[in-house]
C-alpha cells in the first residue's frame, strides 16, 4: 500500500472548502442584485472588524481573519450535517450565501473585481 506523505489538516481542508463553495455560490449570483448577499457581507464585515478592533485597517490581518472566519464557519455547519446543494435550480441556502459573502470580501480586499463573476469572466480566467 502506498505511503501517504502529507494529508491536509482540517484547517486547510476547511479553508479550501470555504473558498470553493463560496466562489461557486458567488458565481451563481452573477448578474443579479441580491440584497441577501449584501446583508451577509455586512454581517461578516461587522463580525471580523469587531474581532480585529484597531487592527482592522491591516489588510493581511483582515484577510487572515476572513480565512479563519470561513474555516470556523465551515467546521461548524458541516459538523451539524450541512452540505451545499448542487441543484442549480434551487436558491442558495443561508450557509452558501454566507460563504459567498466571505468570498466577496476577500475579492474586494485582494483588488479583484467586486461581486460574482460572469460566465465571460470565468472563461477568461481559465
Amino acid at each position: 500500500m502506498p505511503e501517504m506523505t502529507h494529508l491536509p489538516d482540517s484547517a486547510d481542508l476547511s479553508s479550501y472548502l470555504a473558498g470553493q463553495i463560496g466562489q461557486a455560490s458567488l458565481d451563481r449570483l452573477a448578474g443579479v442584485a441580491h440584497p441577501e448577499l449584501d446583508q451577509h457581507v455586512a454581517a461578516v464585515r461587522a463580525a471580523v472588524t469587531t474581532v480585529l478592533g484597531s487592527r482592522q485597517s491591516d489588510p493581511s490581518r483582515l484577510l487572515g481573519a476572513l480565512v479563519r472566519y470561513a474555516s470556523g464557519f465551515v467546521d461548524a455547519v458541516t459538523g451539524r450535517g450541512w452540505w451545499p446543494s448542487s441543484a442549480a435550480d434551487q436558491p442558495l441556502d443561508w450557509e452558501s450565501m454566507r460563504l459567498a459573502a466571505v468570498c466577496q470580501l476577500v475579492s474586494e480586499l485582494s483588488g479583484e473585481p467586486e461581486g460574482p463573476r460572469s460566465d465571460t469572466d470565468r472563461q477568461a480566467a481559465s
